[in-house]
Order: C-alpha cells, then sequence, then structure tokens
C-alpha cells in the first residue's frame, strides 16, 4: 500500500523527475487511505503476535527495491526518447536502443529464473513442487499452474506496456488502487460490514485518484495555455 511515495521520492532522487505538489498530495491521499484500510481490519482480528524486526526490514527492503526499479525503467524509456530524437534529426543510424516493452519483459523473467531456480533448489521448494505435480493429483495441479502462469504473463504484457507508454507512476497507481478495490470487492462479497474509519479511508483513496486526475487535467490546461500565446506572437 506505500508502494506510491517510494517510487515517488526515489525516481526524484535518482531520476530527478519532478512532481508537482498536486501529484505528492494524491500519493500520500492514497497511501494514507489503504494503510488506516489495512490497520484497521488488522485490528478486528484477535493476533496476539508481534511483528518481526526482520520482516518490517524485508518490507522495507521490498518498498526501496521497487522505488528503484520504478526509476531505472523510468531512466531507460527517457534513454529511449532521447534516442528517437537523436535518429529523427540525423540519418545515421543509432547503433545501439533501449529494449522494448516486450523485451524487457523477456530479460526481467530470464534473470528471475535464473536467480530463482538455484535459490528453489536450495531452500528444497522446487523438489517439494516436483512432488506435488508427480503427485496423485499432479495433472490437476498442473493444470491451475498453466493457466495461473497465462493470466500472470497476460497481466505482465499490460504492466510493461504501462510503464513504457505512461510511467512507473502511473503503473502503480493502477496496481495499488487495484490491490484495493480487490479487498473493497471481497468485504462486500463476504457481507461484511464496514466502519466509519474504514469508510474515511475509502473515501480518502477515492479522493486521492480524483486529486490526481484533475491534477493532471489542470497542469494539461496550463501547458495549453502557456503554448498558444506563443505561437500568437510567432
Amino acid at each position: 500500500s506505500c508502494k506510491l511515495i517510494p517510487t515517488m521520492t526515489v525516481g526524484f532522487l535518482v531520476e530527478r523527475r519532478q512532481y508537482t505538489w498536486r501529484e505528492w498530495i494524491g500519493a500520500l491521499l492514497i497511501t494514507a487511505g489503504i494503510v488506516v484500510f489495512n490497520l484497521s481490519r488488522l485490528s478486528e482480528k484477535q493476533d496476539t503476535r508481534s511483528d518481526s524486526p526482520f520482516g518490517i526490514f524485508l518490507l522495507f527492503l521490498s518498498l526501496a527495491s521497487d522505488g528503484v526499479l520504478a526509476a531505472f525503467q523510468g531512466m531507460l524509456k527517457q534513454d529511449q526518447q532521447q534516442k528517437k530524437k537523436i535518429d529523427s534529426g540525423s540519418s545515421i543510424a543509432s547503433p545501439t536502443r533501449p529494449p522494448t516493452a516486450m523485451e524487457t519483459m523477456l530479460f526481467m523473467n530470464f534473470y528471475a529464473t535464473i536467480c530463482l531456480v538455484p535459490i528453489s533448489w536450495a531452500t528444497g521448494h522446487f523438489g517439494n513442487g516436483m512432488e506435488l505435480l508427480m503427485g496423485p493429483k499432479g495433472s490437476s495441479v498442473a493444470q491451475t499452474t498453466i493457466w495461473m502462469n497465462l493470466t500472470a504473463a497476460m497481466g505482465q504484457i499490460f504492466i510493461f506496456y504501462t510503464i513504457f507508454l505512461f510511467s512507473s507512476l502511473v503503473c502503480t497507481t493502477i496496481t495499488t488502487t487495484r490491490k484495493f478495490f480487490t479487498i473493497l470487492l471481497s468485504v462486500f462479497n463476504y457481507g461484511h460490514v464496514l466502519t466509519p474509519t474504514q469508510w474515511g479511508s475509502v473515501f480518502l483513496v477515492f479522493g486521492g485518484l480524483y486529486h490526481g486526475i484533475a491534477s493532471k487535467i489542470l497542469d494539461q490546461r496550463q501547458k495549453t495555455r502557456s503554448i498558444t500565446p506563443a505561437k500568437k506572437s510567432q
């Protein structure tokens, strides 16, 4: 639920991307709404277990990694746009080019396979998975696994196209709010009743989304107004 903040922070520090105050407010509203909603749901469960410091460290590491990944994806996109401008102004083709969305998806999954297969083998998860596939329910498990991977691959196509056509921040906003909508639908599906605090968090999320959309429209209008006098003067 906090992926928007590290994505914008690392993008500002590493990618040197400038965000307006409206974008920061929208991200804070969405993040605060989802955090309050999740914490209120956790408080309803009677769980006496305390949080593990190592687990919290892993969460912060995951958020930092998401921010760094988004920043480098944005830098790769900027390099691609700069190369297009250079190539359009010169007749000499560039010897190298940044990868496309589908090539980036291929390379990331390829390197993830290289890293995860030895780790799963060392931890024993690879052997457990093969035993499950070879067991009496192996055919149904294999069919479910195939469908799961196909749907995951389709989802990754939309994710990488969103990153390269728009930005990592737009993709993070979509995925974060999608998870919130999934939780919200499950709450209504199982007949749960939302508390006033949870309703307030819902309004925060929708307010953040509306604020983000409205800020983009206002920024676009300001750019249009600044361009129009320049054209008239020419």
